[in-house]
């Protein structure tokens, strides 16, 4: 890569001093000179130049080398100096500066061949995600692997979007919010660790199912108080989590094993919790399921086998 790098920088000051792909000059429209290569990364190219006679503005093009001009990212400049960023590593490219004039005219230089430097981004990136406070929001965690990384980058999209065509979202930290998401959809998420100057590693691909609208509840337990079922004296309790907001009751189904929840004796209360006395041993499984605010029914959570 520096072989290239060098031989692209050759190349530059070749241009530099014969001028020979830059277009020829046109009246009454200056071209720019002495054009310099100063700074080159992974992702970014710097440079500048001598400015043409009776030129206040120009318009710089770039594109991987051997594009043909106009069909090339573009964006207009005053200054005589600037920093081409978020380009690929180990790349090639080719520069236009073109002089903006009075009544339309142009005149272009041409730098070609510039390398952008091999990325240092090359460690592994990986990432958890889960629904366990929101059904409208995924929370996700990042981890990298061989070096540092400052940022993460995420792009979302529905299953089988083509990337580039997500949506974007960076997060400073090794954890974020993907906030608003459709519940009960299949996601493609890919992502990206972010290093030194916009450095990024390779993305990684993840396909994730978000959860319906009212989820299930989760971490079912059952604890024996006192008494023996046997005398029919048992105080028990059972309990589960549920961490979102939009339940407003939930219903408890005990039956014996291998019964049916929804053929089993309910039980509604308004709490992630709830005890019986006087049980006998008839009873051997319980399931949960949350009952919520817009009248929808989750799933039965369970069984979980008791004595």
């Amino acid at each position: 890569m520096k072989t290239l790098f060098k031989s692209a920088f050759l190349a530059g000051i070749l241009l530099l001093i014969f001028n020979g792909c830059s277009s020829g000059d046109e009246d009454g429209c200056g071209k720019v000179s002495n054009v310099t290569v100063y700074s080159t990364g992974p992702t970014y190219i710097s440079f500048n130049f001598q400015p043409a006679n009776n030129v206040n503005s120009y318009l710089i093009e770039f594109g991987p080398a051997g594009f043909t001009k106009g069909t090339g990212t573009s964006f207009p400049t005053s200054q005589t100096g600037t920093t081409i960023e978020n380009l690929s590593p180990s790349t090639l490219y080719d520069i236009y500066i073109s002089s903006l004039c009075n009544q339309g005219q142009t005149n272009s230089f041409k730098i070609a061949n510039i390398a952008t430097e091999q990325s240092q981004c090359t460690g592994q990136v990986s990432a958890t995600m889960n629904q366990w406070t929101s059904t409208q929001n995924i929370s996700i965690y990042f981890e990298y692997s061989g070096g540092n990384a400052g940022n993460y980058e995420v792009e979302y999209g529905l299953q089988g979007f083509t990337p580039g065509n997500g949506t974007k979202i960076s997060f400073s930290s090794n954890s974020g919010t993907i906030q608003n998401i459709q519940t009960s959809t299949t996601y493609d998420i890919y992502v990206r660790a972010i290093c030194f100057q916009n450095d990024k590693s390779a993305a990684k691909k993840y396909t994730y199912t978000t959860i319906g609208s009212c989820p299930k509840p989760i971490f079912l337990n059952t604890v024996l108080i006192s008494g023996n079922c046997n005398q029919g004296t048992a105080y028990r309790n059972f309990s589960w989590n549920y961490d979102y907001n939009n339940a407003q009751s939930f219903t408890i189904s005990l039956v014996g094993q291998g019964g049916l929840p929804q053929n089993g004796n309910q039980f509604t209360t308004s709490n992630q919790s709830i005890a019986f006395s006087n049980m006998f041993c008839t009873w051997k499984q319980f399931y949960v399921r949350a009952n919520c605010l817009d009248g929808s029914t989750s799933e039965w959570a369970g069984p979980i086998n008791f004595n």
